[in-house]
């Protein structure tokens, strides 16, 4: 009995035992099978799958009319498979390779002797490289199917589109900027391997398709870029510059229609230029990281704060002698005999330096930076564009600071900045938000991301702003920008001329960049165009009326004409539509500007003067719409013996009191020299035209 029940029990032990076992192993299965299965299953197929990345198609940039600007074709990539390569043949087949290639051997076994599963041997070779290699069929080389990025118009908008690498991987400009929605997901083929790394024949591939890039419609217009960058190029062979730039800009949207500069490159071989420059810096977009002193074109942001603040009026007077002296420093004009008495109206055509020199003390420095900001100067405007500079202002203005300011010497500010304010003047004062980029879509053309055109602030009145573009319309009808004048357009803009500072301190003595900055029709306007020239050499010199001027009117004269914008010359001239010229014969050029503004009539200005003295064709005329009315301004002598007003001369050196007397009729005894002390007779004593005035001068 007692032995029985010890077996039993033994029996039982033993049961037990081998029952914990059994459920050990199965939990182990288990364990295996359905908690480790996934990862132990992937790690199987690591080991006898080889897999081959298929890389997916960068998506196409397109300019605003469909036009391909990057696209991507197929192109083959020759790859190893080393554990296929019998080791006596792998030399051999390293020589073959790199004589089709032209690589070096030993660097080509070394690729196809690697312990790997794969390794590339070239990189997206040309299509008669690939055909040469496949006739030789040779073990363990096969191809991978990749996208190779190609730029049709070469050089065209290099800078903006910027340029991808050789994983298909955007490095700069709107290839970096939208990368990822370019780029896509790649997918990739997958094929079954023995133990050692062979294929099987009898295996069945997978293949994983990549998903292609989204594509990116630009704002850009090609046939307007294209003229813009002709004009760059006939400006490097005209002028013998160092570089150039140009933007073009819908005014009212802030959409960029071009965007170019000089020198540039080819996006297709990026590194040729470096090779032959030996810089990078021919990458950098400078229409939106270029720094300069602006110079007159920046005396627009003045013009707008003393219009605005009541400092002054189209017709307020200012007498220009040649200079200002700001806290002992003489700022000069350019014209250094100075232009005697003048409105501001004329202040601007003659760009005048001290007459504007005179507002900013005026306006004062802290009015006078808040209207900087307003117009966006000294900080970025956002455009989506990588690189963008904000410029740099004056961290402490004083009065010579704060004049030199004025006229646009000191601040350094980018093109691209420049341009967005002379819109803001252009499209009734609101500074807009420039863009390049105006939809992304799949390959449906459904839209995955819209820029909608977006106004940062209103930075003046939209009266101001009318009153400016007048003011900018008489630059070029009868100032310095007469060389932008287009016929039968009415233009607005404004020239520069800007010394080049050095580095160390003080401007170099024969470096300039000339510039203008302007928009069309001035009445309705279409396209805001800003051009710069770098140091411009030869015999057309270098300020912007000279260099800039006839640039801007060549491109926009033809993207006008491309945009469909007729000239008001060609209206027609059937007597029904024809209109009566009125009378300007005593208004200023600034009364003549706005009487004409409403009659669909272009006004050109003849001679210098604050009133008009004649006109052609006369009052009555019945003329075409878009006909120009020519003016011819001055200041109409007294006749001998007419009464007249003694001016004032007191304070006057002797030039400046010269020239104001023979305004108005009289003659000048002077006696002594220095300032003028005294006169006779008094100021505001009527005597007859022609008549002498003594003036005493002391030092």
């Amino acid at each position: 009995m007692g032995t029985t029940m010890h077996v039993r029990r033994r029996a039982a032990f033993t049961m037990s035992v081998l029952m914990l076992a059994l459920f050990c192993l199965i939990g182990r299965l288990a364990w295996i099978q359905i908690v480790k299965g996934p990862e132990l299953s992937a790690k199987a197929i690591a080991q006898w799958m080889r897999e081959i990345p298929v890389e997916p198609k960068r998506g196409i940039i397109y300019d605003r009319n469909n036009n391909e600007l990057a696209i991507s074709a197929s192109a083959d990539t020759v790859v190893a498979l080393p554990a296929q390569i019998k080791p006596e043949e792998a030399p051999a087949t390293a020589a073959k390779l790199a004589e089709i290639l032209n690589m070096d051997a030993d660097r080509v076994l070394e690729l196809i002797t690697r312990k790997r599963a794969a390794v590339y041997v070239a990189r997206k070779v040309d299509p008669e490289i690939a055909r040469a290699i496949r006739e030789l069929e040779l073990p363990g080389i096969t191809f991978a199917e990749e996208s190779r990025r190609y730029y049709p118009y070469g050089n065209l908008a290099s800078q903006v589109i910027g340029f991808a690498g050789i994983d298909s991987q955007g490095l700069y400009g709107i290839e970096v900027k939208y990368d990822e929605y370019l780029r896509g997901k790649s997918g990739y083929l997958q094929y079954p391997t023995d133990n050692r790394g062979q294929e099987i024949p009898t295996g069945t591939p997978s293949y994983i398709p990549p998903q292609d890039g989204y594509n990116v419609h630009l704002t850009i217009d090609q046939v307007i870029q294209h003229i813009v960058e002709r004009e760059l190029d006939n400006l490097m062979a005209m002028h013998n510059a160092e570089s150039a730039t140009a933007i073009v800009m819908d005014p009212h949207t802030g959409a960029i229609l071009a965007m170019a500069n000089r020198p540039d490159f080819d996006p297709n071989d990026f590194m040729a230029a470096v090779r032959e420059t030996g810089s990078q810096s021919v990458w950098l977009n400078q229409a939106i990281s270029g720094g300069f002193e602006p110079g007159s074109t920046f005396k627009v942001i003045t013009a707008t704060a003393g219009l605005e603040q009541g400092i002054v009026s189209e017709d307020s007077l200012y007498f220009d002698k040649g200079y200002e002296l700001v806290a002992g420093h003489r700022l000069h004009c350019w014209r250094r005999t100075g232009h005697g008495q003048q409105t501001f109206l004329e202040v601007m055509q003659n760009s005048c330096n001290p007459g504007f020199v005179d507002v900013g003390l005026k306006l004062g420095a802290d009015t006078m930076l808040d209207y900087v900001k307003r117009f966006g100067f000294g900080q970025k405007t956002g455009i989506d564009l990588p690189g963008e500079a904000v410029g740099v202002m004056f961290n402490k203005v004083g009065p010579v600071e704060l004049a030199t300011m004025s006229f646009g010497q000191g601040p350094s500010v980018t093109p691209i900045q420049q341009v967005v304010a002379m819109a803001a003047i252009a499209n009734g004062g609101k500074l807009v938000r420039p863009y390049v980029m105006e939809s992304i879509r799949d390959l449906d053309g459904t839209i995955i991301k819209q820029t909608e055109p977006e106004v940062v602030r209103q930075v003046t009145s939209p009266e101001i702003a009318a009153r400016m573009r007048a003011m900018l319309e008489s630059v070029v009808a009868d100032g310095g920008g007469r060389n932008a004048y287009i016929p039968g357009f009415r233009v607005a803009g404004k020239t520069g001329t800007a010394q080049v500072p050095r580095p160390g301190g003080g401007y170099y003595p024969n470096k300039y960049i000339a510039s203008f900055s302007g928009f069309a029709p001035a009445d309705d306007p279409k396209i805001a165009v800003f051009v710069s020239i770098h140091d411009p050499k030869g015999k057309y010199g270098y300020y912007g009326a000279n260099v800039a001027g006839p640039a801007f009117r060549n491109m926009a004269e033809d993207i006008l004409y491309y945009l469909d914008v007729q000239p008001q010359t060609e209206a027609t001239s059937v007597q029904a539509q024809s209109i009566v010229v009125p009378d300007l014969v005593g208004q200023s050029s600034a009364q003549a500007l706005e009487s004409l503004r409403d009659t669909g009539l272009n006004v050109r200005i003849d001679g210098h003067g604050a009133k008009i003295l004649d006109q052609a064709p006369k009052a009555g005329v019945k003329v075409p719409p878009g006909s120009t009315v020519i003016v011819f301004m001055g200041e109409k002598p007294p006749s001998a013996g007419e009464p007249v007003a003694v001016p004032d001369v007191v304070g006057l050196s002797l030039r400046d009191a010269s020239v104001k007397l023979s305004a108005a009729g009289l003659q000048i005894q002077a006696v002594g020299s220095g300032i003028a002390t005294k006169q006779q007779p008094a100021p505001d004593t009527v005597i007859p035209a022609g008549s002498v005035v003594t003036v005493h001068f002391s030092p």
